[in-house]
């Protein structure tokens, strides 16, 4: 009985101990206070998309509230506090004064959800010492020669997407390409970086041709869809059709029994819900279980811009910009991010170096970069806009 009753008061002096070491841990560390702001323009979801295509109403939203969480979670332990605000409008100059304002009241930190002239107008609005997150612009003008200072792209771009791709094609020698597209300006911006993938791994258009039709195609697409890809040959079909309104009818509806690619059939995006390797479950379990939905790739975009600044501040124990920005942009920095290597941004553009999951519906296919495509660099970097080929030097 004695010996039951000193190993009792063992383990309430080793309780007592461990309390003390988290009292002394939270308390001889100052409070880092991070203010991180959100801005977006509404979803914009014509009625022709179906509603299991439509984009969440919260989509990226989702993903920062999930990592701003993530980070309290550590950071009540080393004195470090988050703080997360979102506004939704399609009023830029109402975005911008909501942003003047913000920052008035002490936000530095900015995720953005927006169209190229708003988020060039948000950058000019806002001080140099508010650091900018693109979570949601594939624009590749922004990694070219739009160059906005202190902006940073966790989103990927067109040309990414498309090297992606066009990489897979040409480990599996499919090389003669049925290119069929939209009309939309996200189409017309994903044709020219396909073209321009085409042409670097020396892939041939056989045909193209432009969806500009308003016929549903739910009842009619296994007679319209043949006859509207009929060609001499070809190894696969191309498609891009980002707003959903034909693009999902092609599989298993083109004139040849070839794969399709592009925005339907096998994809290639930032994120899907099939990734499970490399501990991405557990993201995407606490996800679903929070949102009741899965993470889509700007949720992910989202989520992975608000785990940079926590890997930073947790890293240096301060919150501001002049401090955490030339870190993130160093070669210290080196973000873990649940796609199988560590994550870094391009010191030319800010663009997040990152590998690019290849996918259909119900399986992970493949990750790009693939081997054989090596680069002096960093092998990341055959995924999109290269050095050479931008003028942005900012960093």
């Amino acid at each position: 009985m004695e010996k039951a009753s000193n190993h009792k008061k063992t383990i309430n002096y080793a309780a007592l101990l461990w309390a003390a070491l988290i009292f002394y841990s939270v308390s001889s560390h100052a409070v880092v206070n991070v203010e991180i702001g959100m801005l977006r323009q509404p979803i914009e979801t014509t009625t022709a998309v179906p509603a299991y295509l439509a984009e969440p109403e919260n989509n990226g939203e989702a993903g920062a509230e999930l990592s701003v969480g993530d980070a309290n979670g550590t950071g009540k332990f080393l004195g470090q506090k988050y703080v997360f605000r979102t506004e939704t409008n399609d009023d830029t100059t109402a975005l911008n004064t909501t942003a003047k304002t913000w920052y008035d009241e002490g936000v530095r930190y900015f995720l953005a959800d927006l169209d190229t002239p708003s988020l060039q107008a948000l950058r000019k609005t806002l001080p140099e010492d508010a650091l900018l997150f693109n979570i949601g612009n594939q624009d590749d003008a922004l990694r070219r020669d739009v160059c906005l200072p202190n902006t940073l792209h966790t989103a990927l771009s067109y040309t990414m997407r498309a090297d992606a791709l066009g990489q897979w094609m040409r480990v599996r020698r499919l090389n003669d390409v049925f290119l069929v597209s939209g009309t939309t300006a996200e189409d017309n911006a994903f044709l020219t970086a396909t073209k321009q993938a085409l042409k670097k791994f020396n892939q041939k258009v056989i045909e193209e041709k432009v969806w500009n039709f308003d016929t549903d195609l739910r009842r009619t697409a296994s007679a319209e869809l043949p006859l509207f890809t009929q060609a001499r040959d070809y190894d696969l079909v191309w498609v891009i059709d980002e707003s959903n309104l034909f693009g999902q009818h092609l599989p298993y509806n083109t004139w040849l029994p070839r794969p399709v690619v592009g925005t339907h059939g096998l994809r290639a995006d930032g994120w899907h819900y099939v990734i499970e390797q490399w501990g991405a479950i557990q993201l995407q379990n606490r996800f679903t279980k929070q949102f009741d939905r899965p993470m889509t790739a700007k949720d992910y975009a989202a989520w992975v811009a608000v785990r940079s600044i926590n890997e930073a501040v947790t890293v240096l124990n301060k919150g501001d910009v002049e401090t955490v920005l030339p870190f993130i942009m160093s070669d210290k920095f080196q973000l873990a991010a649940y796609k199988g290597r560590k994550l870094t941004y391009r010191p030319w553009n800010g663009q997040l170096r990152q590998t690019v999951p290849l996918f259909d519906s119900q399986a992970l296919v493949a990750s790009a970069p693939f081997e054989g495509f090596l680069h002096p660099r960093n092998e990341l970097d055959s995924l999109g806009i290269d050095e050479a080929q931008s003028q942005c030097r900012q960093f």
